[in-house]
């Protein structure tokens, strides 16, 4: 046997001493991290795992007045990326360029970065998620390639796209509101954010969130507007029409509540659909709050009122020199050549919208008398609604010394800023009795302040200047055009020069035309506000503005079901139609055997000459048998006909019927000849007829 060296068996013993020393070093590691704890390794684990995640509560919704939803939220899904787990950059690059129509450069920036996460797409489109599995980027349980996910979130929606725009407003890809009652009320539709404790997977991902305090998560409060959806829609249709016709670049239309306050419907044009993000602000601005213009003659009133509150009587007389007033080197004239107006009460002054007799009434009453009744109806400042945004327009000092020519043009709207909203406002005072309301768009929830109806004008007097625009809408008045048969209607034609921003003086081609009117003595009372912005061609606002101003009041009563309140006096001819027409109606439903199951009035207005075509083509016939064919039955000429007497008509014929308005029929889908088989759907649509007035 041989033995190992001293010196070999000296190092061996050394080693095995080492070893059993590291061990044990090991094993007294081990026992203080395992059993007593290391507060340093478990801060750092704590970090690694460990997280705090803000948990975002569902968005309120937005509602009209009725409970009609103008924002909601669904569902959507969001596309995100590991870019430490992407191997193949470049393909993964290209092949979701190709899947998200995005360029494949932008992608690759994403992927190429050396982070846990990066957001490739928020909001994926059900096409692209569709793309992601036809080339094989996701699977059918909506797995993903490695490194790849879709994150759950939450996408705001406007279902009724661009109505009411400017007052809804929107949100960002956040869900957090940066336009209109979005922003304005963001507060309280977005909730109470919590901060949730959550565990991380090895990709940064939470995994595992506090349930308890989850559950803290408060969602957003629904807010709900003064706006009535139905109106709305019909306003800013009337306002698109009107902008065609007269080739203009914009305009505004709000109907308000005269004696609450609250606006009904508020419309500009251009305006935008909040569901997509590519239109320009310009388009984004409530106009109605945010833009100032010179009012022109739809400010007389308002100087009418102030001469009145100062010892003036409707009768008091004013001098129109013929149509021309000298203030030194200027002339002021009427707005067409041929108006001379010599003596002209206050009430004449207004009906007949003369420029000479308002300029001469603002300098006898002064600037600081002026300048006050302005400022009492609310011109110069905000309407203390708090929209964002909203200005308060400019009126001068009154104690501003200010050139005659400076006041004689503020007499007819000329040297002065003002809003839509603040001109509205000062009209209701006119038609409620005397008070100056606080505008409102919000009816839930409350606004924690709101100030109370201030009396600005003793009733005696609203209701003199009331009377005066009532003329306006009368014969030689100049807003004829927006008087509404059955209705006593009331209000004031603006048509204000604008300032061209190149030579700083007035335009001669551009103007905006205005209305500002109201009916008289209907429940509901309101106001209405019209304006046409540029119009081309005729710019006068008495064939722009009033005739807009007259769809909207007929679009408000029949919206509300407001009663005429005047009798409407027909033609000669019309009435022998009407009365040859129910003899007509009378005779066939005898002939048909239902005349005891429809009751037949003068109150029905005459048929149209196709519909007594084809009262002539069903007498003494059943409806069921009449018109049959092989393939169907073929739909009747129906325009004139009242709802109860189509469901009459139409009966036993197995088809569904849809009817939708009130009135006679004006419309329907399909047209008169087309055949339709058992089941399917005939549409209906009614309008109230239009009747002759003389």
């Amino acid at each position: 046997m041989v033995k190992a060296p001293l010196a070999y068996k000296s190092r061996l013993q050394w080693l095995m001493v080492f070893c059993f020393g590291l061990a044990a070093l090991t094993l007294v590691k081990t026992f203080q991290v395992q059993v007593i704890g290391d507060k340093r390794l478990s801060h750092l684990a704590k970090r690694q795992f460990d997280s705090k995640v803000l948990v975002r509560p569902r968005r309120g919704l937005i509602l009209d007045r009725n409970g009609e939803p103008f924002a909601i939220n669904v569902d959507a899904y969001s596309l995100a990326v590991s870019p430490k787990r992407i191997s193949e950059k470049k393909k993964i690059s290209q092949s979701l360029a190709k899947v998200l129509e995005i360029p494949e450069l932008k992608i690759y920036k994403k992927i190429n970065r050396n982070t846990e996460f990066a957001w490739i797409q928020r909001h994926v489109s059900e096409k692209q998620l569709e793309n992601l599995k036809k080339n094989k980027m996701m699977d059918d349980n909506g797995s993903l390639v490695r490194g790849l996910w879709l994150v759950r979130e939450e996408k705001r929606v406007y279902p009724h796209g661009d109505v009411a725009a400017h007052v809804i407003g929107d949100v960002n890809i956040d869900t957090d509101g940066i336009e209109g009652t979005e922003l304005w009320l963001n507060s309280v539709l977005r909730g109470q954010v919590q901060s949730v404790s959550a565990i991380k997977d090895a990709l940064g991902r939470p995994t595992f969130i506090d349930a308890v305090t989850a559950k803290l998560v408060q969602d957003g409060g629904s807010v709900q507007l003064t706006l009535d959806a139905s109106l709305q829609f019909e306003v800013e249709k009337a306002l698109k029409a009107s902008i065609k016709e007269h080739r203009a670049q914009g305009g505004t239309v709000i109907v308000m509540n005269a004696v609450t306050g609250e606006i009904l419907a508020l419309a500009n044009q251009p305006s935008f659909n909040p569901n997509k993000r590519s239109y320009l602000p310009s388009r984004r601005r409530n106009r109605a709050l945010t833009d100032g213009f010179e009012p022109g003659s739809t400010m007389k009133p308002i100087l009418m009122a102030a001469a009145l509150k100062n010892g003036w009587k409707p009768s008091s007389l004013i001098w129109g020199g013929q149509g021309e007033f000298k203030i030194g080197e200027y002339v002021i004239t009427e707005a067409e050549t041929h108006e001379k107006f010599g003596w002209l009460s206050l009430t004449k002054m207004i009906q007949f919208s003369s420029n000479v007799g308002t300029a001469k009434l603002a300098l006898k009453l002064g600037t600081q008398r002026y300048v006050e009744a302005m400022k009492v109806f609310g011109f110069g400042q905000k309407s203390g609604m708090g929209f964002p945004g909203e200005i308060s327009g400019w009126i001068p000092n009154e104690k501003a010394k200010l050139p005659e020519i400076t006041l004689a043009n503020m007499g007819f709207g000329q040297g002065i800023l003002v809003t839509p909203l603040q001109m509205i406002r000062a009209y209701a005072s006119f038609v409620n009795g005397g008070w100056l309301v606080e505008p409102s768009l919000i009816r839930k929830p409350l606004p924690k302040k709101q100030s109370p109806p201030k009396r600005i004008l003793s009733e005696k007097t609203a209701r003199q200047v009331m009377a005066a625009l009532e003329k306006v809408t009368q014969a030689e008045g100049t807003g004829i055009d927006a008087a509404l048969e059955g209705y006593r209607v009331g209000g004031k034609t603006g048509t204000a020069q604008v300032i061209d921003p190149q030579t700083k003086r007035y335009s001669k081609s551009h103007y905006i035309s205005s209305f500002v009117g109201f009916a008289i003595d209907v429940d509901p009372t309101f106001v209405i506000f019209t304006s046409i912005d540029k119009p081309r061609g005729v710019y006068y606002a008495s064939k722009t503005a009033a005739p807009l101003f007259k769809k909207v009041l007929s679009a408000t009563v029949h919206r509300f079901g407001i009663p005429r309140t005047e009798k409407i006096l027909l033609s000669k001819e019309t009435q022998k139609k009407k009365i040859q027409a129910h003899k007509d109606w009378s005779r066939t439903l005898d002939e048909m055997g239902i005349s005891d199951q429809i009751k037949v009035t003068q109150a029905v207005p005459y048929l149209s000459e196709d519909a007594q075509e084809s009262l002539s083509k069903i007498k003494g016939k059943s409806m069921s048998s009449f018109e049959k064919k092989s393939d169907g039955w073929r739909v009747p000429e129906l325009t004139g006909f009242s709802s109860r007497e189509v469901l009459l008509l139409l009966k036993g014929i197995p088809i569904e019927i849809k009817m939708k308005g009130f009135g006679l029929v004006s419309r329907q889908i399909p047209k008169p000849g087309k055949i339709l088989s058992q089941g399917e759907q005939l549409k209906v649509f009614l309008k109230e007829p239009e009747e002759v007035v003389h």
